[in-house]
């Protein structure tokens, strides 16, 4: 642990999204001084281990005050009463959790795409397939970008820790021809199986991943840009992979789509001619990695592709570059 630095507290410490964050965070260019895990009671009395030392998880939040950087990793509930006390104490905070989508007032951030200037006490991060498919879309919007219709297809880790340990007791049941427990975070039996979407339909059909990830991309690409979007939750336990047809406002070609994408900031392209990368491929990495571009022979202004990301990550390696800005 370096001897001068920075004091920096993590919400969600203990979870599958926090998990990502410290690993991303210790490998970073930033010096921490001190740091301080939190999590709920669940955790209380387990340590988290940073930089060859072990830190016990605190459970109440008390020690917020005197930090220089909290991360949000909780469940957006949670984290939201953490962001109004760090930000009583005049502690800076990058939201993870999706706790403030849709919120006018705290801007959303994409690493290489907005600025961050250390006068910013709150930066919120997309939260899921959003952060992937900004760093998708972003690139092709001067190109007259209209409509984008995509399925998004989710895997367990959508749901944290919790959610793949779901998945696998599920499966292991299965396998063994034995009880699978009772499904309570999934509402319903995940393990091999599709689902159309989580949560409760709003009136109008729509579940809350993709009333979410309609706000986001609107705030982040413009209200000009028009969505259609559909989530699937497959039974896979970490990663996501998304099908997109995007519609532009004149005749485009692969070519040009291409060029955009390989200059774009955290995006590879697959090997062409290739089926294109999948959600096992991408598990670990920091990159959301295109493949399967090709014309829509439907229609004359459209392009088709398909892309994979590690969501969790994808988002704690977001979280560190902008930690990095903010901290200058």
């Amino acid at each position: 642990m370096a001897t001068a630095g920075f004091r920096i507290g993590i919400v969600g410490a203990t979870g599958a999204l926090g998990s990502e964050l410290l690993e991303v965070l210790q490998a970073s260019s930033i010096p921490v001084a001190e740091m301080v895990p939190i999590a709920t009671d669940r955790s209380l009395g387990n340590d988290v281990d940073f930089q060859g030392e072990s830190f016990s998880v605190e459970t109440d939040g008390a020690r917020l005050l005197g930090l220089d950087l909290i991360f949000l990793c909780a469940p957006p509930t949670s984290s939201l009463d953490y962001i109004r006390k760090a930000l009583g104490e005049q502690v800076a905070c990058i939201d993870l959790s999706g706790a403030l989508s849709g919120s006018e007032d705290v801007p959303i951030r994409v690493a290489g795409y907005g600025s961050v200037t250390g006068e910013m006490p709150l930066i919120a991060v997309p939260k899921g397939a959003s952060l992937s498919w900004a760093m998708v879309l972003q690139p092709l919007v001067s190109l007259g970008l209209e409509r984008v219709v995509g399925t998004l297809l989710e895997s367990a880790s959508v749901r944290g820790r919790d959610g793949i340990e779901a998945l696998y007791s599920e499966s292991v049941a299965l396998f063994g021809q034995t009880d699978a427990p009772e499904p309570d975070l999934f509402e319903r039996p995940v393990a091999f199986d599709l689902l159309p979407g989580l949560g409760d339909c709003d009136d109008e059909g729509f579940v809350p991943t993709e009333r979410q990830l309609v706000n986001d991309l609107s705030q982040l690409l413009g209200s000009d840009v028009q969505f259609a979007v559909t989530a699937v939750q497959v039974p896979v336990f970490v990663g996501q992979g998304t099908a997109l047809t995007v519609d532009f406002a004149r005749s485009v070609d692969v070519a040009e789509i291409t060029q955009r994408l390989e200059k774009a900031p955290g995006v590879d392209l697959w090997t062409p001619g290739q089926p294109g990368p999948t959600s096992r491929n991408l598990a670990g990495r920091d990159r959301v990695v295109v493949g399967r571009i090709r014309s829509d022979p439907s229609a004359m202004r459209s392009i088709q592709l398909w892309f994979a990301a590690d969501p969790l990550r994808l988002a704690a390696s977001h979280a560190v570059q902008l930690a990095t800005l903010r901290l200058g």
